[in-house]
């Protein structure tokens, strides 16, 4: 049964069929446990109601289903914390209960998404950021808080319009601000998209309507074209003998609304239309490459290899952008299965792809590896007081950014008011004060021009001449991430 666009259900009905989806990822002992967290968090919440008049526990079942089913998070305590997210700020459950009920694991996850109490703050925006506050530190010793807390947003999302227009615009905008970009650099991208149309939605209905009723009138004027490109590429592809998947996808409405706010016509987007290709192996993603290249007019310029050079989300595929098949410009997206997993879920898909790995140990590879975690640590032993890390870390990290591009095709992302020296810095500290100018889109600049996004970039050093052409630059000033 599907759920996500049904405001109205049963809890009893929802649970069934949470019940059946945990049945196909947990054993027995497991499922009792998740069992006993449902029956607890009903009779915790008992009496209690949502602003729907439905009963408070179809909140917390929705949470846990789709944190199951939406964000493939296939873990038991994460599935009990989401059935009992509520009942330490709620119902007055504390942290020893929850930990004698369960495990200590439980109990932190709880703690971490919980919030605290009006009474505390003076103001609403006290409490929303000090609460943000609190998740950011919580990240730090387990990622699955982010993912309980996205879960928790979504569903309230979607169920927006039983609050007040004060309350829809002031949920709408929080989530626009700072967990739609939270979820961009966890990766959990199909729940980014859904946030952000929603909030999109509730805080400019005119501008949504509008992008929502351009983008249904272009998609039906060029349906013929889009079909007769989708089998055109099945028939390129299919006679290899291996079985590949090809589907279309439309980017998503407030992504089109940032589109066309850099003066670009919908008909211009390159990647307003894309056709996401899978495959098995990454050789089978070169072997696509070359035959769509021999065969498709490819705008190089535009090509982007996040398989070299993954996103700092983990996000992994080829990007091919396609010259205007009967005036339609594409992007054809290729990858395989264990990527599109990444793609998708973001780290929540970690456990599935590394099965004997502990929480514990991805935890401590993130904190390593991943720059999102190493910032938030970095400004968490940087800054005592709670309002600095949440205002460093926002700015540094959730504020706005454009992406550019640099020689070697790495990506950067950047403040949205960066500079070129911003850039030299954050390819090498060594390299800012080395640097003398840039080629940006081929054109000659100084150290403080501002960047835009997708601009490709040639930092310019003391040791080569300015003077050379961007072919020539391009060989010699390859730069490694």
């Amino acid at each position: 049964m599907e759920f996500k666009n049904k405001k109205r259900a049963n809890h009893t009905e929802i649970y069934e069929e949470l019940l059946k989806e945990v049945q196909k990822h947990f054993n027995d002992q497991e499922i009792l446990l998740i069992k006993k967290a449902y029956l607890m968090a009903k009779d915790l919440h008992r009496g209690q109601k949502r602003n729907s008049g439905e009963p408070y526990i179809i909140h917390p079942v929705y949470v846990a289903y789709i944190l199951l089913t939406e964000m493939h998070l296939y873990d038991v305590d994460s599935i009990i914390a989401a059935l009992l997210h509520d009942t330490m700020e709620d119902c007055g459950i504390n942290f020893e209960f929850l930990e004698s009920h369960f495990n200590l694991n439980v109990a932190k996850l709880v703690e971490g998404v919980s919030k605290l109490k009006k009474a505390q703050f003076s103001t609403r925006e006290e409490r929303e950021e000090y609460n943000n506050y609190l998740l950011l530190k919580s990240i730090l010793d387990d990622y699955r808080e982010i993912y309980i807390k996205l879960a928790d947003r979504l569903h309230n999302m979607r169920t927006l319009d039983y609050k007040t227009e004060t309350k829809r615009r002031e949920k709408s905008a929080e989530t626009l601000r700072f967990f739609v970009p939270l979820a961009v650099h966890v990766g959990a991208n199909t729940v980014k998209n859904e946030l952000a149309d929603t909030s999109f939605k509730y805080l400019s209905k005119r501008n949504y309507r509008e992008i929502k009723g351009m983008k249904e009138d272009y998609l039906v004027k060029h349906l013929s074209i889009i079909e007769e490109i989708l089998g055109y590429l099945k028939c390129l592809l299919t006679d290899r003998e291996i079985d590949l998947d090809v589907r279309p996808h439309v980017m998503n409405n407030f992504a089109i609304y940032q589109g066309l706010n850099q003066n670009k016509k919908i008909s211009l987007l390159p990647n307003l239309i894309s056709f996401d290709i899978t495959a098995d192996t990454e050789e089978e993603i070169r072997i696509i490459e070359k035959r769509i290249k021999a065969k498709f007019n490819v705008m190089e310029e535009y090509t982007r290899d996040f398989i070299n050079h993954p996103r700092n989300n983990g996000y992994q595929a080829l990007h091919l952008s396609i010259r205007g098949h009967k005036g339609i410009p594409y992007q054809i997206r290729i990858f395989t299965p264990q990527m599109a997993l990444v793609n998708n879920f973001g780290f929540a898909a970690l456990l599935q792809l590394n099965p004997t790995k502990t929480i514990e140990e991805i935890q401590r590879e993130l904190i390593k590896d991943n720059e999102f975690f190493q910032v938030l640590s970095k400004n968490s032993q940087r800054y005592n007081k709670p309002f600095d890390l949440i205002d460093k870390s926002v700015r540094e990290l959730l504020s706005d950014k454009i992406k550019v591009y640099v020689a070697n095709g790495a990506e950067y992302y950047l403040p949205s008011t960066s500079t070129v020296a911003d850039l030299a810095d954050k390819i090498h500290s060594k390299l800012k004060h080395e640097a003398v100018g840039a080629l940006v889109n081929g054109v000659e600049v100084n150290l403080s021009f501002p960047l835009k996004e997708n601009d490709q970039v040639i930092i310019l050093t003391k040791e080569y001449s300015s003077k050379l052409s961007v072919k020539e630059e391009s060989k010699k000033l390859i730069l490694e991430k």
